[in-house]
């Protein structure tokens, strides 16, 4: 059955675009969120074109639609040419791609910077009416995660060529395929202990005698993934917007973990890890195939994930934000 977006939309939503027979073409729609954005898309009638460089049976996407609804087009190499082929009758264009960790083939400055770049160029040459670029909550805020300053500055870039752009940053994103609950729920099934990363927070305001608070932990403000696919569409027909984007309640890692251990029945021993011990960690788990954790990951950890005006944005949109302790208990266990 398709998602019926209307019953949790506003109103005055459907009346900012007509989505009939529009083309809708989404970069990095084979991810987590794209298979969310897509799903919903469909319930409308309009066609939507998948741009992935995977080269496999993507019949997971097509699916997701009616019959003939959605197209998967496998580019082979970011370039103008293959961009322009590929967009060139679209009437709104998503850029969702995003990685989380650098690996040989994949850099920051690349994939949050130059492909964007590229992508932006292409809709501005074409005239593409609509612009949506996903990025993250708080990159204009930290300078010391590559991460961060990779995103911010494809924003600037994105911003500076296509001017009419919406920019959407949100919080940490969760759902039954997200990559951070996930991540800590498969790490509790081998492990007796987790780590409570940014716990103690540790501050040196004296030469000699640093400050210790046990209670402390790094906050987040988890957005739910059909939460933030709703808003999005919401922004369909409008130009020229920054929206930080935050769920209804904020959560420390340590309540994050126990509402894992809840969900799944299971006792752990949470054990505090401060960020200087934390990037000792990260030095070693980053060199895995696929890192559990990185250096630059725990540099993200050095600000609190939470929007006070994230969560204003998102509620003047979505009438019931989800929260986190209601969903994670339906997809982990």
């Amino acid at each position: 059955m398709k998602n019926t977006t209307l019953f949790i939309i506003k109103p005055d939503f459907f009346m900012t675009m007509n989505f009939d027979g529009k083309k809708i073409t989404i970069f990095g729609g084979n991810g987590f969120i794209g298979k969310t954005l897509i799903s919903k898309l469909c319930a409308f009638s309009c066609r939507v074109e998948v741009v992935t460089r995977k080269k496999k049976n993507h019949n997971d996407l097509r699916f997701l639609g009616g019959l003939g609804q959605v197209n998967v087009a496998v580019i082979n190499k970011f370039n103008e040419k293959e961009i322009q082929e590929i967009i060139s009758d679209s009437d709104i264009v998503i850029n969702l791609i995003g990685i989380l960790f650098e690996n040989k083939k994949q850099k920051f400055e690349n994939v949050h910077v130059e492909i964007p770049k590229m992508i932006a160029n292409v809709s501005k040459k074409l005239q593409i009416k609509y612009f949506i670029h996903l990025s993250a909550l708080g990159v204009d805020k930290n300078t010391v995660s590559k991460y961060a300053l990779s995103k911010r500055k494809g924003e600037l870039e994105i911003i500076k060529i296509f001017s009419n752009s919406i920019i959407i940053r949100p919080s940490v994103v969760f759902g039954s395929e997200d990559n951070f609950i996930n991540l800590f729920s498969k790490m509790s099934v081998f492990l007796p202990i987790l780590p409570l990363l940014g716990t103690p927070n540790i501050v040196y305001k004296k030469k000699y005698f640093p400050e210790i608070d046990f209670k402390h932990g790094v906050n987040f403000q988890p957005i739910y993934v059909g939460d933030l696919a709703d808003y999005i569409i919401s922004t369909f027909g409008k130009k020229k917007l920054i929206l930080d984007l935050a769920g209804p309640n904020i959560f420390s890692f340590k309540e994050i973990l126990k509402l894992i251990c809840k969900a799944k029945k299971i006792r752990r021993l949470l054990i505090p890890v401060p960020l200087f011990l934390a990037k000792i960690l990260a030095f070693f788990l980053e060199k895995l195939p696929t890192p559990l954790l990185t250096i630059d990951q725990v540099k993200m950890l050095n600000d609190d994930n939470v929007s006070k005006e994230g969560y204003e944005n998102l509620e003047k949109i979505i009438k019931h934000p989800k929260s986190l302790n209601i969903i994670l208990p339906t997809y982990i266990n």
